[in-house]
């Protein structure tokens, strides 16, 4: 009983230490468009939230209002998880996953700018289209350049 305790233990202590050796190496993985995206994700969801709450005719400073706007965040935010899990396990990388989800946020926002200057529906999808490509491609070289080369052994 005892050496299987031990045996157990020694387990679990070198999982533990192949963990935790993985994480460190992951901590000099760059991650400036990673962060960029989840950021500008977070608070996309937040604004998209509280705009369909009032929309929808609920006011966020009462109970059922902000109850609703809650309903809305948590499945806006699961549903980016998800869409992320599946990218990942379809195996796009992690940066090339951070500027699409970039990309996505910048070109309907674009969109609806150039839209409200405009007014011309044409024009304002091919900004939002533009758009979205120039962001894919600035979080893409700022991941790029941002990079560090991992040391050569030997």
């Amino acid at each position: 009983m005892d050496q299987n305790k031990k045996l157990l233990d020694r387990k679990i202590d070198d999982f533990m230490k192949a963990y935790s050796r993985s994480w460190l190496k992951s901590l000099d993985i760059p991650r400036a468009s990673t962060i960029l995206s989840n950021l500008l994700m977070g608070f996309s969801s937040l604004f998209w939230s509280a705009t369909l709450t009032g929309m929808i005719g609920y006011d966020l400073k009462k109970g059922l209002g902000t109850l609703i706007f809650i309903g809305i965040w948590v499945s806006f935010s699961l549903v980016i998880l998800l869409v992320n899990r599946v990218l990942a396990k379809l195996g796009v990388d992690r940066s090339t996953r951070a500027a699409l989800m970039f990309s996505a946020i910048i070109g309907p926002y674009v969109d609806l700018v150039a839209y409200r200057a405009w007014n011309l529906p044409v024009i304002s999808h091919l900004a939002g289209f533009a758009g979205s490509i120039v962001a894919f491609v600035f979080s893409l070289l700022v991941d790029k350049l941002l990079g560090r080369t991992p040391p050569q052994p030997g």
